[in-house]
């Protein structure tokens, strides 16, 4: 599927109970992801990433992503996980990885994927991507959501996440400031891609970004 929008349903960190302490919405279009993971306690970061994604097996089920901006600094190790596909569609995965909670010591994990609806739209779905000298940012869209992340040199990290609901775009998180470009606030009119090509060049409040990927919906 060259489209996906999933949450995490589920983190059990064994030999713990299962949990879900965040609010996570993965954008998959083509072959980029772009990965958001918010503490609901503080609305603050809990993981945030961007960058490609890879099938390295069918079965078993196994992905590769690369990442290029990462809110843990991770950016130099891809990760790698193999999944199992329930019978009501949710995917399970299961591996190691440090737990920031146990002092990131590396610690066996368990989590529950589940996919979102998608509504349709004449709107493809869409990521772009800006490098500047001082930072890198990544911005995508699947129908009613929309995320930008951004990691400057200094190795701070920005968010944003808005939901269109009854046809508004309303705010979800904003987090680190970094003046995000913002869908509720320039309008869907700054954002028409229905002319996007993979490869171009698209101006974006002032600001030229490059299209990654576009696919219909």
């Amino acid at each position: 599927m060259s489209v996906q929008l999933t949450t995490r349903k589920s983190l059990r960190w064994v030999p713990d109970e299962p949990s879900e302490p965040t609010s996570t919405l993965v954008f998959d279009i083509g072959t980029y992801f772009i990965d958001l993971r918010v503490n609901k306690h503080d609305s603050s970061i809990d993981w945030g990433m961007a960058g490609k994604k890879a099938t390295l097996s069918e079965k078993p089920l196994k992905f590769q992503w690369t990442k290029e901006i990462c809110s843990m600094g991770t950016e130099a190790s891809d990760d790698i996980a193999e999944f199992e596909i329930f019978d009501n569609g949710d995917a399970f995965e299961k591996g190691e990885m440090p737990n920031p909670a146990n002092g990131n010591k590396v610690q066996a994990f368990e989590e529950v994927w589940g996919d979102m609806p998608i509504t349709s739209s004449e709107q493809p779905a869409w990521v772009l991507r800006r490098k500047d000298e001082d930072a890198i940012t990544y911005i995508g869209r699947i129908a009613d959501h929309y995320q930008v992340l951004r990691k400057d040199t200094k190795g701070n990290f920005m968010a944003l996440r808005e939901e269109s609901v009854g046809g508004t775009w309303q705010p979800q998180y904003a987090i680190g400031g970094g003046n995000l470009p913002s869908i509720r606030a320039l309008g869907e009119q700054a954002f028409d891609a229905r002319s996007w090509s993979v490869g171009n060049d698209i101006e974006v409040d002032g600001r030229s970004y490059s299209v990654l990927a576009v696919e219909k919906i």
